[in-house]
C-alpha cells in the first residue's frame, strides 16, 4: 500500500516533470479555456434549454425530465479509471480525451440546433444525455491535468480559475444565452454556442503532458504498470476522512439552496430581481468569491480557510432566520445577504477542491478526484431535495433554523474531521522516508 503525500505516491516513485519556478501565462490560458469549455454547455443545458422550450410551450412535466442529466456528473467516477488509464488519441493522453469530449460537445449542441425547440422531448433528453456524457467525461479528464499539473502553492489558483469558469458558464451558457434566445430565437442562439464551444480547442497546442511514467500509467524497470481503480483510491491511507468532509461540508447547504429562489419571491422581490440575483449577480459574485478564496489560501491553510467558511456559512443561516421572522430588514437587506451567500459558495468551492486535488493520487488523478467531487455532489443533492419537503412542512423559518442547526454540526464534524486529515498527513510525511528508502533497497 503506497502512501500518499500531497497527490504523489511515496511507494512509488514516478519521474514528475521539473516545473519552473513561474509558470508562464499560456498554462493558466490552457486552464481557463479546458474550465471555460465545461461550463458554457452545463449552464446551457441547466437553465437556457429548460426555460427556452417552456417558453416554446413544452409542459411542465416534461421539461422537468431534463434533470436526468445531472446523473452522469454524479456517476462519473464509475468511468473514472478508465479515462485515467487509456489514450485515445496519440496528441497526448488528456489532451486526446479532451479534444474527443469536446468535439462530441459541440455535435450536441449543434444538434439541438438542427432539431428545434419542437422536438419530441425524448430526442432533446437522448441529445441532452450525450451533451452530458461528453461534458462529464471531459471534467474527468480537465481535473486530471490540473491535479497532475499544478504545484502545492498553486492550488489555490488553479481551483480559483474552476470556480470562476463556472461563473462565466453561468453568464454566457445561461444569461446571455438565454437573451439571445429571446432577441434573435432558438436556431442561431444554439449555433453560436456551437461556435462558441470550438474556441478553447485553440489553447490546446500549448497543452503541455508528461510522458506516460510520469503519468503513472507505467512505472519503472521491474515495476508493474499502474491500472488506474476506484479499489485504489479507497486503499489508500487517509481518504476516508477527506471522502467524509466531501459528503458533511456542504450538507446543509443545498436544502437552502434549493429554496432560496422560492423564498426571494416569497418575500416580494420580482421574478426579474430573483432572476438578476440567481444568474447574472450571482455569476458576478462567483468571480469576485473565486479571487478572495485564492487570496486567502496564499495567506492561511487550507483548514483554516475551510472552518471559516463553514463559519460564515452558519452567521448566513441564521441571518436568513433571522429575516424570515421579520427581525432583519426587508427586500435589500435579503438580496445583499443572497448576493453575500453565493461569494461565499465560491469560496467553498475553491477551497475544498484544492483539498481533493492536494489529496489525489498523481497516477489516477481523474479517479481519486471525481470520486471526491460525486460524493460532494451527492451530499448537496440529497439536501436539496430535503429543502423542499421540509420547506412545504415547517415553513420558511423552520428551513432555515433547521438548516442553521445542521451547519452547526457540519462545522463540528468538519473540524474533527481536519485535525484527523492534519494528524493522518503528518504521519504519512514521518514514514515517507522510510517507504521511499524501501522501494530504492
Amino acid at each position: 500500500m503506497a502512501a500518499v503525500t500531497q497527490g504523489v505516491d511515496v511507494g512509488a516513485t514516478p519521474m514528475a516533470p521539473t516545473v519552473p519556478a513561474k509558470r508562464p501565462w499560456h498554462f493558466w490560458a490552457v486552464l481557463v479555456a479546458l474550465y471555460v469549455a465545461q461550463g458554457v454547455p452545463s449552464y446551457l443545458m441547466i437553465m437556457t434549454v429548460p426555460a427556452a422550450l417552456r417558453a416554446a410551450g413544452m409542459p411542465l412535466q416534461q421539461v422537468g425530465m431534463l434533470s436526468i442529466l445531472m446523473l452522469p456528473l454524479v456517476l462519473k467516477f464509475i468511468w473514472a479509471p478508465w479515462v485515467d488509464r487509456l489514450r485515445p488519441l496519440r496528441w497526448g493522453h488528456r489532451r486526446g480525451w479532451i479534444v474527443c469530449t469536446q468535439l462530441a460537445t459541440v455535435a450536441s449542441v449543434s444538434a439541438l440546433a438542427w432539431v428545434g425547440p419542437q422536438a419530441p422531448i425524448g430526442l432533446i433528453v437522448g441529445i441532452g444525455m450525450c451533451m452530458a456524457l461528453s461534458i462529464a467525461t471531459q471534467d474527468i479528464a480537465t481535473d486530471g491535468y490540473a491535479t497532475q499539473q499544478l504545484r502545492s502553492d498553486e492550488l489555490g489558483r488553479g481551483n480559483a480559475i474552476q470556480a470562476a469558469s463556472v461563473a462565466g458558464g453561468v453568464l454566457v451558457g445561461g444569461s446571455l444565452a438565454m437573451f439571445l434566445v429571446e432577441h434573435w430565437g432558438w436556431y442561431p442562439t444554439m449555433g453560436l454556442m456551437a461556435l462558441l464551444c470550438l474556441l478553447p480547442l485553440l489553447a490546446l497546442p500549448w497543452m503541455q503532458e508528461p510522458g506516460p511514467d510520469a503519468d503513472g500509467l507505467a512505472s519503472g524497470e521491474g515495476m508493474q504498470p499502474h491500472r488506474a481503480s476506484i479499489r485504489r483510491f479507497f486503499a489508500r491511507p487517509g481518504v476516508w476522512t477527506v471522502l467524509g468532509l466531501a459528503v458533511v461540508y456542504r450538507l446543509s447547504e443545498g436544502m437552502l439552496r434549493s429554496m432560496e429562489s422560492s423564498y426571494l419571491l416569497h418575500s416580494g422581490l420580482s421574478l426579474s430581481q430573483v432572476g438578476l440575483i440567481a444568474g447574472s449577480g450571482a455569476a458576478i459574485a462567483g468571480l469576485a468569491g473565486s479571487y478572495l478564496a485564492a487570496r486567502w489560501l496564499q495567506r492561511s491553510s487550507r483548514t483554516q480557510v475551510l472552518l471559516g467558511l463553514s463559519t460564515l456559512r452558519v452567521l448566513a443561516f441564521v441571518l436568513f432566520l433571522l429575516h424570515s421572522l421579520q427581525w432583519l430588514g426587508g427586500a435589500v437587506p435579503l438580496a445583499v445577504l443572497a448576493v453575500g451567500l453565493s461569494v461565499q459558495r465560491y469560496m467553498e468551492m475553491v477551497a475544498l477542491y484544492a483539498l481533493f486535488m492536494s489529496t489525489a493520487s498523481r497516477r489516477q488523478p481523474g479517479t481519486d478526484f471525481s470520486i471526491l467531487a460525486c460524493a460532494e455532489l451527492t451530499s448537496y443533492m440529497l439536501s436539496s431535495m430535503a429543502g423542499g419537503f421540509i420547506a412545504k412542512q415547517f415553513q420558511f423559518s423552520g428551513l432555515f433554523a433547521i438548516a442553521s442547526v445542521i451547519a452547526v454540526g457540519c462545522w463540528l464534524a468538519t473540524y474533527w474531521l481536519l485535525q484527523r486529515q492534519t494528524a493522518q498527513t503528518e504521519d504519512v510525511q514521518a514514514e515517507a522516508p522510510i517507504a521511499v528508502q524501501r522501494a530504492e533497497t
